[in-house]
């Protein structure tokens, strides 16, 4: 049997170890009404879930989880970080999804590796169509969160295909991780311009620059990001399943990436100099926190591309971060670490459009992610 693992800025000026799983698969029925009798068990392969034990052996599974899953309760998997996703095969012409939703979330929906609809959760609703009137025949689908942990936690209760589930896609050898606040979540990109402030409908985590890096490079990845969060406050929900809950502790023996991205910073100058000392200090502990989980992986600190000089006048936000995050590595580069790379982003070019709270914009993000595209070839060989 095989195994898989895989699993975090808000304005700073402005404001998925095997498991088994349970699968719900429909009894034969219309795609617009439910099934009167409980789906038969099917099982999942999960990447990045957090279970404690096997109950029993599992039979071949039949649904890949990509993301940081709770899975405490054995009926449901429990999910609430950007870029969550949830992947299937299935022979027959159309297939529905069940979901609870806590808040109101928006999915990207991806049939046969294309991007099709957005879907809309609520709690108002627990089954939605994910594609229908396709060719009869085997088909791939997959559901990944386009919206933030804070919009709310999701719980997937199965697939119910119009026909049968097959044996999920074959795993990604390569696997990422990207930490970061509002900009690595995608905070407003899809946005109308600067001004307006945050709204799910516009915010996309799939085209930012951690997913588009990822696809890029043939890679699988796990987001940890929440806007608006410090570092020492990404530092406390790096080490969650669900961040919103205290007790709900990641298992990091449970995935393992070869890449680390750490975006983490710029909300620690929103309102004051956070000091070179003390900016320093919390900076290396999210830094060694990530090397104890991941001794072997590459880990690339990226600054940028929010803070500027010009905004708020003589705060000269940029020019402290550059300072202080040249400090920041070279304490890391003191100790003795030579497996990390620093990139200064730059401060983005309003030229290539601005997102929400002068958030990147989708052009931005692209050219973050040929950044990051770049180091993982020359260090890693992808």
């Amino acid at each position: 049997m095989r195994r898989t693992f895989v699993g975090r800025l808000a304005s700073p000026n402005l404001p998925l170890v095997l498991v088994a799983f349970v699968a719900l698969v429909a009894l034969s029925c219309s795609t617009r009404q439910e099934s009167p009798s409980a789906p038969a068990p099917t099982p999942v392969i999960a990447s990045g879930v957090a279970a404690k034990e096997i109950v029993a052996p599992a039979p071949a599974p039949t649904v890949k989880l990509v993301g940081r899953f709770d899975r405490s309760d054995p009926a449901t998997a429990r999910f609430a970080w950007s870029g969550s996703t949830i992947v299937g095969r299935f022979k027959g012409t159309g297939i529905r999804a069940r979901l609870r939703d806590d808040g109101k979330n928006l999915f990207q929906v991806i049939v046969d590796g294309e991007p099709k609809q957005v879907m809309k959760t609520d709690h108002t609703k627990e089954v939605y169509s994910l594609a229908e009137g396709l060719p009869d025949g085997v088909h791939e689908v997959a559901i990944y969160k386009r919206t933030e942990a804070k919009v709310g936690e999701v719980a997937f209760l199965g697939f119910e295909p119009q026909g049968s589930m097959l044996p999920p896609p074959p795993l990604a050898e390569r696997r990422m991780e990207v930490i970061g606040d509002s900009i690595t979540a995608g905070y407003g990109n899809e946005g109308p311009g600067a001004v307006c402030t945050f709204n799910p409908a516009e915010e996309n985590h799939y085209t930012t620059y951690g997913a588009v890096a990822a696809r890029a490079l043939n890679a699988e990845n796990v987001t940890v990001a929440w806007s608006g969060k410090t570092i020492g406050e990404m530092t406390e929900l790096y080490e969650r399943t669900l961040p919103a809950r205290p007790e709900s502790a990641w298992d990091f023996k449970a995935w393992t990436p070869q890449l680390v991205v750490m975006n983490i910073g710029t909300n620690n100058f929103a309102t004051y100099d956070p000091g070179e000392t003390r900016y320093v200090r919390i900076y290396t502990n999210l830094f060694d926190r990530v090397r104890k989980a991941y001794p072997q992986a590459l880990i690339v600190c990226l600054l940028g591309p929010m803070l500027t000089d010009v905004y708020p006048p003589g705060k000269q936000n940029l020019t402290l971060a550059r300072k202080y995050m040249k400090a920041a590595m070279a304490k890391v580069k003191a100790s003795g670490e030579t497996n990390f790379e620093y990139i200064d982003l730059g401060e983005q070019n309003h030229a290539n459009g601005l997102g929400c709270g002068f958030h990147p914009s989708v052009k931005t993000h692209k050219l973050m992610a040929d950044r990051v595209v770049t180091v993982a070839k020359e260090r890693l060989g992808w």
